[in-house]
């Protein structure tokens, strides 16, 4: 079923097509199974006022008025000509009347409430004028007439609250490819403002290193003039840290930097004050031999992660029971931060997802990964660090 649907879908007109010739048949049909009159060129002319009616309905979607017009026009005429009005429901005038509810621009569309009544009630109208008896057992008082207008007041209803089902759904579409995309350029903006972050850090760690190398070459050049290798050491050093400069000069946003030696498991305590300082409980644990032992860039992005899940939890959360728990192994790093559930009376920030992003591209640095979501009520965050393993 939700095959075919998609296949209408796709296809409108063929759509249309299938409905208005199933309607036709139908209508000619019931009128075969009244019997035709005798005459042939009036029962000709009963079965080309039904098609006359049946098959403008192709067209009710982009035409919606002129289909009503022509249906409403061929049923007056097919009702009058009919000598046994057997077949006198109306179908077609209704399915026509729907589609100018459904697809006419209101408040226009609400003009067909008096042209679908008229098209049904016309003949009734017509026959005295035209000295044309009325069918025996046909007589329409004023509450046929009431429930005529009725109908053709819920068929405008009905059409009208389609449309606006409609209209509700395209909107609600294109409002959510727009917010994917959006999503999506943010993620996009996120993960590339993290790496340049991250290459600031990364600057910072190796060029102190590079400058010792570049400074003992120097010394060495004062007390060995006579080698050329040790002045090649110092200038190829020299070329680099200008070379590093330039390349995070590509890669700066132009924000403040927040990098440097603070960054580090060293000064985790500094973030647990300030958490503290904003009315969380924190509880500070680091299980290891050595905290020197863990590279320094690797600590800069436990640290960075850290920084950012105690700013989810001020912001999610607000002042809670924060754990902050990092474990030390031969090669790896874990950091787990968790709290507890949001305060009483707190009222969360809306998220975008994009801290959750940096954390991600901080462990991946490491060939690590992030795990985060609901714990206990509140929210946990666990990133695992992993590097090559030396001594």
């Amino acid at each position: 079923m939700t095959t075919l649907r998609q296949l209408f879908a796709a296809h409108p007109r063929a759509a249309d097509t299938l409905f208005a010739c199933a309607v036709t048949l139908l209508g000619v049909l019931l009128r075969l199974s009244q019997g035709l009159p005798g005459d042939p060129a009036t029962a000709a002319t009963l079965l080309a006022l039904i098609l006359a009616q049946g098959l403008p309905l192709v067209w009710r979607r982009t035409h919606p008025w002129p289909v009503m017009v022509v249906v409403g026009l061929a049923y007056v005429v097919y009702e009058l000509a009919d000598p046994v009005v057997g077949y006198n429901d109306g179908v077609f005038v209704a399915f026509a009347g729907y589609a100018v509810a459904r697809y006419a621009r209101p408040p226009g569309s609400a003009a067909v409430i008096v042209v679908t009544a008229a098209a049904v009630l016309g003949p009734e109208v017509l026959r005295p004028l035209l000295g044309r008896p009325a069918p025996p057992g046909l007589s329409l008082g004023p509450l046929e007439w009431v429930l005529v207008a009725g109908l053709a007041w819920g068929l405008w209803l009905l059409g009208g609250a389609q449309r606006r089902v409609q209209e509700d759904a395209r909107r609600l579409r294109e409002l959510t490819d727009r917010l994917r995309a959006e999503q999506e350029l943010s993620a996009r903006r996120a993960v590339t403002a993290e790496r340049a972050r991250i290459a600031r850090d990364l600057h910072d760690l190796v060029a102190h290193h590079v400058s010792a190398i570049a400074m003992q070459a120097r010394a060495s050049a004062e007390a060995l003039p006579g080698d050329p290798g040790v002045r090649a050491i110092g200038s190829a050093a020299d070329t680099a840290l200008e070379e590093m400069r330039r390349l995070l000069g590509l890669l700066a946003d132009g924000g403040p930097g927040d990098t440097g030696p603070s960054a580090s498991l060293d000064h985790l305590d500094r973030l647990a004050a300030a958490a503290e300082s904003a009315g969380c409980r924190v509880e500070l644990t680091f299980t290891g031999q050595d905290a020197a032992a863990v590279p320094q860039a690797a600590q800069v992005s436990a640290y960075r992660i850290v920084q950012e899940a105690f700013t989810n939890v001020l912001k999610h959360a607000g002042p809670v029971a924060v754990r902050v728990d990092v474990r030390q192994a031969p090669g790896g790093l874990s950091v787990v931060v968790a709290n507890g559930p949001p305060a009483p009376g707190h009222s969360p920030l809306p998220g975008s997802g994009l801290g959750l992003i940096g954390m991600r591209e901080r462990a991946a640095l490491f060939d690590g990964d992030l795990r985060a979501g609901p714990h206990d009520g509140g929210w946990r965050v666990e990133a695992r660090l992993r590097w090559a393993a030396t001594g």
